[in-house]
């Protein structure tokens, strides 16, 4: 049985170390550096309380490393050949093959003259694109060593161009999914997904100084939001507006969302009002039409808004189209500092005040014997609320209450029933029902 060389790993993990330094030197300098240094003490902090044999891996690794022109060592003036100050490197390309990875260099090149060749032939067509050769121009002037390192070769490079084209060919397919349409350019039914991931990078780098035109990157995600109330959405395109007059539940997904030129209640009236709402199961008992009773002090809330949290795409456009058509924010969430970041987030995304609904100490105190604990890192996301946000009337008593106990109070866990009120304050909480046998 043969026995594994023990410098191997340390050969690895110092090889490793340069070709990772390499990529992340580029990436700050954007050009490649002619010499790189690793401090020995960083890259083994521990080997003062290593033991011998893997002090002497560690040290023959490195030397026969050095032997093959790989890396020069400097030693300790006091410790010749028992203690490394640093390691240096300045032979990339013997790096590299040592690695068995291709030098990046020459890769860069490769794909830039991949992306002119391909220029060049649009241009030379009858009717060339404009739009494409800009992007191609681009992504050929941005693409350097970094983007080898982030996994981007000519094989990738040439399969994002492909979908590219296709991207602005007028005759492109529209009625076709992403899987389908991968299967298509590719015979891969995940191929164009890892495209994207891989290219998302360069293409932020490159929307900086040119916008992507008709660019939709394709991905699978189809946001919607949950909206309520009677309202009317009128359209961008000056289509008849959808009316919504008995206030149902509706899914709104995001196209449908970015089609909204804005919302009012209906009938039309000058204060309006929106209850977002962190919690679905919260949300169908307040938003539903079915439990909405004149009388009651919800129907003062013109539209309810799930937002499931964090709002997605969806969310937020609808979020913004409600503050630009005059709506007043109230929230009601989790008594714990996600519910209240989710709150100053909603509130960013309207740039508007937003009124926390039953989000304040004397709430928490109802609900405590039903609290549950909060873990540090849950505690540690007090740190992200602003000073603004706990200026908010109400939630300073809930963030003491909350650090005082390391508790937080789920949202579904509260009666709503009688205490969403217009101007936000809180009717007294309903007394305990007493059945008589």
């Amino acid at each position: 049985m043969m026995m594994a060389d023990p410098n191997s790993n340390w050969k690895e993990k110092i090889i490793n170390a340069f070709t990772t330094r390499y990529f992340d030197s580029a990436c700050n300098a954007d050009e490649e550096r002619d010499i790189l240094r690793i401090r020995s003490a960083q890259f083994f902090p521990s080997f003062d309380s290593a033991g011998h044999t893997e002090k002497e891996a560690y040290l023959e690794a490195a030397e026969l490393l050095e032997q093959k022109g790989i890396v020069k060592l400097t030693w300790e003036k006091w410790g010749r050949g028992e203690r490394l100050k640093t390691l240096s490197c300045e032979n990339f390309d013997v790096l590299f093959a040592e690695a068995g990875k291709p030098y990046p260099k020459p890769e860069v090149e490769k794909v830039r003259a991949m992306l002119d060749a391909k220029i060049a032939k649009i241009k030379g067509a009858p009717q060339a694109a404009e739009s494409i050769i800009d992007i191609l121009e681009s992504l050929s002037l941005n693409f350097g060593i970094r983007e080898i390192g982030q996994g981007l070769d000519q094989k990738t490079m040439e399969d994002f161009t492909r979908f590219l084209e296709l991207s602005y060919d007028p005759a492109k397919p529209k009625k076709i999914t992403i899987r389908a349409l991968s299967i298509l350019l590719y015979n891969d039914s995940k191929r164009l997904e890892d495209l994207t991931s891989l290219c998302s990078p360069l293409l932020s780098r490159v929307q900086k100084t040119l916008p992507l035109q008709h660019l939709a990157l394709p991905e699978r995600s189809y946001p919607e939001a949950i909206i309520s109330g009677k309202l009317v959405f009128e359209l961008k395109n000056s289509a008849p507006p959808l009316v919504n007059a008995q206030g149902l539940i509706l899914n709104i997904p995001l196209e449908s969302a970015e089609a909204f030129a804005s919302i009012r209640p209906f009938p039309e009236k000058s204060e309006r009002t929106v209850l977002t709402i962190e919690n679905k199961e919260t949300f169908f008992a307040l938003g539903s039409p079915s439990n909405h009773d004149e009388s009651e002090s919800t129907a003062n809330h013109d539209c309810f808004l799930y937002v499931g949290g964090y709002p997605n795409r969806a969310a937020a456009i609808l979020i913004k189209t409600l503050a630009a058509s005059g709506f007043t924010f109230f929230h009601a969430g989790d008594l714990d500092p996600d519910g209240i970041l989710i709150l100053q987030h909603i509130g960013a995304i309207a740039e508007k005040p937003v009124t926390p609904v039953r989000m304040d100490a004397a709430t928490f105190d109802q609900y405590r014997p039903w609290a549950r604990t909060l873990s540090k890192p849950m505690l540690r996301q007090i740190q992200k609320i602003r000073e603004e946000t706990k200026a908010i009337s109400g939630l300073a008593g809930l963030l003491q209450r909350i650090e005082e106990t390391s508790l937080g109070v789920e949202q579904e866990i509260v009666d709503y029933g009688s205490s969403i009120c217009k101007g936000g304050g809180l009717l007294p909480a309903p007394k305990t029902l007493t059945i008589s046998v």
